[in-house]
């Protein structure tokens, strides 16, 4: 079961993590996969920014993904949709 979100402000809790970014296409067709550790997340109305240690920071257009859903099975796991793809977000 999933939740739909109206805010993602509660990303900006999560810090000093690892996180797992899992991209599939047609819903289930996995594309890339990415992890990595991070210190904090930038939330804006538009962005999920990852910062990390080095400097480096990654980033998800959250315009491409306007549906935003928690897992109601799995903690600390979102999904971000939108017609075509899904991005799963998991912090282990």
């Amino acid at each position: 079961m999933e939740k739909q979100l109206s805010n993602t402000a509660l990303f900006a809790t999560y810090q000093h993590r690892q996180v797992i970014l899992n991209y599939y296409q047609d819903e289930d067709i996995l594309y890339k996969r990415d992890g990595f550790y991070f210190l904090t997340i930038q939330v804006t109305d538009s962005a999920l920014t990852f910062l990390m240690k080095d400097s480096t920071f990654t980033t998800i257009d959250l315009t491409e993904y306007p549906l935003v859903f928690m897992s109601a099975d799995f903690q600390n796991y979102y999904i971000l949709r939108n017609s075509l793809e899904k991005l799963e977000i998991y912090f282990p």
